[in-house]
């Protein structure tokens, strides 16, 4: 199934934002496909000077991208790197990229030519391509690029800053790609944050046996692996000491979770997915869990049952169908039926009334008629889902649709968007309209966006010197809410906590509220 973007995407009612390398680098050339030993890492990495050195890192696409960029800094601050919002002070930038749709990577390869006189400039910096991009071209994104030092996949991240070692100190290029084999993936221990942060995303497993026609994330992500459900706690843990009370789980199709260990060897003890989310939800001091994202097939009535069970658990559910119509959803290999997709979402509402749905839609997909399209419109007026994100298709490398001509002209692709988007945000506006007045309960997370960056400005300057404190949380059904205090301690002492608010001014996408009391 598709992995959501959250860059180069057009998206609809918006009320929400949402994180062993076997390639032994030869001189002077790319290479792939040899094993970098415990040893060889361990001598590639040794400091060889004190100098404290930056990481400038950008990262475009999914959460799971969000999550994969910390783990890499993590990685990376073991061996004197610390992070700087200046590329032209690092000596290491790393572009985390998303190969989902094509805009993320014409982004990339946009960013990559203005990299290039900083490199010429500065001969000692190291130049990173990692995530899906880098999984999707290996060798030949380098062969594309002649100012790339390395392409680095996603199971690889563990080995960059060896690879960093080697192209500084070598002169070296490499490709380090290759998949580690499910039976033999361990997963990077994410450690526990440090910047204060209230909410945070952990992802429970990888990949996707799904295999649908336009999607490139079986190719650049795996076959479906899950992480060990005592990991997940004990990282969870860690998480919620460190001040977290909000996280976030995260796979590419996350409800299928434990489908590949339960019932092997030593394992027949593992959990399923509404397992893991009571498992989690166990830990004391966490207020609340969200996910993403999911496939239709694998929605289970044992996960139905727990937004029905668990508080924990926030009405909140994204559920890709991607379109409306049954004969374009055959030819996406979607294997869902339209009527049991409907007849999960009843479930779902008969379990949590108040539950937001939110959904993926590909308008254009080769083949698609305007009934078919009108088919898709009939399903949001019947479902109104609280959000969709919505794209045109774009066809990807390698995929089974990729050979389908690519029949939908440019010029329909866009109006089927526009129409698409246009009905949305009725459906949207209408959804949030129906908080106007409501006290709804709300986790602070910190100073709203206009407060930290000041009006019509992009600067990081506050507010006018005096001018009293905003600060933005989330209600269960992930729609911000900004609210605006004379409690100048607020920016300190708020974050982390849940109070209900009462909702005084509807926004596009958004909430003002006043703050009635702290729970």
């Amino acid at each position: 199934m598709t992995d959501r973007p959250l860059t180069g995407r057009a998206m609809t009612g918006r009320a929400m934002t949402g994180q062993a390398m076997t390639g032994q680098a030869m001189t002077g050339q790319a290479m792939t496909g040899q094993a970098i030993t415990g040893q060889d890492v361990d001598d590639a990495v040794a400091p060889a000077s004190d100098r404290q050195r930056y990481v400038y890192m950008e990262t475009l696409g999914c959460q799971m991208n969000v999550y994969d960029t910390e783990r890499m800094g993590e990685a990376l601050a073991a061996h004197q790197y610390l992070p700087t919002d200046d590329r032209a002070v690092a000596d290491l930038i790393v572009i985390n990229t998303c190969s989902v749709r094509e805009k993320s990577e014409h982004k990339m390869i946009s960013l990559l030519g203005k990299l290039r006189p900083l490199k010429e400039h500065n001969p000692d910096l190291v130049l990173a391509v990692s995530g899906c991009v880098a999984q999707q071209e290996g060798e030949q994104l380098l062969k594309k690029v002649p100012h790339l030092d390395i392409v680095l996949g996603p199971d690889q991240i563990a080995q960059l800053p060896a690879l960093v070692r080697q192209a500084r100190e070598e002169q070296t290029r490499s490709s380090a790609t290759a998949f580690i084999h499910r039976r033999d993936y361990a997963f990077t221990r994410s450690e526990a944050p440090t910047d204060g942060r209230v909410t945070s995303f952990i992802t429970v497993m990888k990949g996707c046996n799904k295999f649908c026609s336009f999607c490139i994330v079986p190719t650049t992500r795996g076959r479906e692996v899950s992480k060990p459900s005592d990991h997940i706690v004990e990282e969870v843990q860690g998480m919620v000491d460190a001040g977290v009370r909000e996280v976030t789980l995260l796979g590419q199709n996350v409800n299928s979770y434990g489908l590949d260990k339960r019932g092997r060897q030593g394992q027949d003890d593992e959990v399923d997915f509404a397992g893991l989310i009571s498992k989690v939800a166990g830990i004391t001091g966490l207020e609340r869990i969200r996910f993403t994202t999911s496939h239709p097939m694998d929605c289970s009535d044992a996960l139905i049952d727990a937004f029905a069970t668990e508080p924990k658990l926030m009405p909140w559910f994204h559920l890709p169908i991607q379109s409306g119509s049954e004969r374009v959803l055959r030819m996406m290999r979607r294997r869902t039926i339209i009527e049991d997709y409907v007849t999960r979402i009843e479930r779902l509402t008969a379990a949590r009334p108040d539950i937001a749905m939110s959904t993926d839609i590909i308008v254009g997909f080769p083949g698609e008629t305007a009934a078919d399209f009108e088919l898709t419109l009939a399903l949001l007026r019947r479902i109104r889902f609280s959000t969709i994100f919505a794209f045109m298709y774009s066809p990807r490398p390698g995929t089974a649709a990729a050979r389908i001509p690519d029949d939908v002209p440019l010029g329909e692709k866009k109006e089927r968007l526009y129409a698409l988007q246009a009905l949305q945000n009725e459906i949207t506006a209408d959804w949030l309209a129906s908080f106007a007045g409501q006290e709804l309960e709300v986790l602070f997370e910190g100073p709203s966006t206009q407060y930290a960056r000041g009006p019509n400005t992009k600067s990081l300057a506050a507010r006018p010197i005096g001018g009293p404190p905003q600060l933005m949380g989330r209600t269960p059904h992930n729609v911000k809410v900004n609210v605006e205090t004379t409690d100048f301690y607020a920016l300190r002492d708020w974050p982390g906590r849940v109070a209900r608010v009462r909702v005084d001014e509807v926004n596009r996408h958004s909430l003002n509220g006043s703050l009635v009391g702290f729970l």
